[in-house]
């Protein structure tokens, strides 16, 4: 199993925003007693993440009992455990379920970030374990919602990324984009990155891509299927140790791109933007299918 890099699973899981992930984890320059205010303050931003959300959920809810998507047991270390178990795909479960919640107005969705974060899981909750397709009027009135403040969250990533290319000091004035909520991040790097683990398990990267090509091919009309799969074994492969034979030689063929599979996406000019979000909720139920098994493996699986 690939082992996750340290720094980069307290980026995704504990939750400052990239720019003070990149500042406070600087671990070989960073005095003890910097790294304990850091570590601290990560706790309090999660902390006050969890009780925003909380206090949102009530309007998703109203008087209903929350039920839980239903799955198997699976054995443990077998691929429907690996994708189930402390992600945020299995966390999505518990989202509201679109066909019986109370969603809120655009409006106040769209006006805060705890929203956001619920809409999201309520959606990967749809495509995933409630069967719903993307013409789902419940699911494309809140895509419609997110895909204004998934561009902003794009074009906020550029910034920030040409920012840290050239050097040049961050612009306090420029509000910060509340980045642990964005939609972006949820689905192309906590939940496809994710799946992604689940499937790769041990295996070689390039047997997995074979299988990921041909169960992608025709997902996301207009998209090439190994350039889908290079998206998100790139994402992968910034989170995770790739050690088996012939890693290398696929990362070194992928070039790399980073730790975000949308943004992937756009960067090479695949998917545009505002169809990012379908597009990634198209993708998703395909990897979710693969990994809902009790095979602890996706090539014995596809055998």
């Amino acid at each position: 199993m690939g082992r996750a890099s340290n720094r980069k699973k307290a980026q995704r899981r504990a939750g400052p925003d990239s720019r003070k992930v990149r500042q406070g984890f600087q671990a070989e320059a960073a005095r003890p007693d910097q790294l304990l205010g850091g570590l601290g303050e990560l706790v309090q931003l999660a902390g006050r993440r969890v009780e925003r959300e909380a206090d949102a959920l009530p309007a998703w809810r109203g008087d209903a009992e929350p039920v839980s998507a239903e799955t198997p047991p699976w054995p443990e270390s077998s691929l429907g455990d690996r994708l189930l178990q402390g992600t945020y795909l299995g966390e999505a479960q518990d989202a509201p379920c679109l066909l019986t919640a109370r969603i809120p107005d655009a409006a106040v969705i769209a006006a805060d970030p705890a929203h956001w974060n619920i809409a999201m899981s309520a959606l990967v909750r749809a495509v995933v374990f409630d069967g719903l397709t993307l013409d789902h009027p419940a699911v494309s009135m809140l895509l419609g919602v997110l895909a204004p403040i998934a561009e902003a969250e794009l074009a906020y990533a550029r910034a920030e990324a040409s920012m840290y290319s050239t050097g040049a000091d961050w612009d306090d004035d420029v509000p910060e984009f509340p980045t642990l909520d964005g939609p972006v991040y949820l689905l192309g790097e906590r939940t496809l990155v994710d799946t992604v683990w689940a499937a790769v398990g041990d295996d070689p990267l390039g047997e997995v891509i074979t299988v990921l090509i041909q169960a992608l091919d025709g997902v996301v009309p207009g998209l090439d299927a190994r350039v889908a799969a290079d998206a998100l074994i790139g994402a992968f492969a910034d989170y995770y140790r790739c050690e088996r034979p012939g890693d290398l030689e696929e990362l070194e063929r992928i070039g790399y791109p980073g730790g975000n599979a949308l943004e992937n996406l756009v960067d090479a000019g695949a998917v545009a933007p505002a169809g990012i979000l379908p597009a990634g909720l198209a993708i998703l139920p395909v990897l979710a299918r693969l990994c809902l098994s009790d095979s602890v493996s996706i090539l014995h699986r596809t055998a």
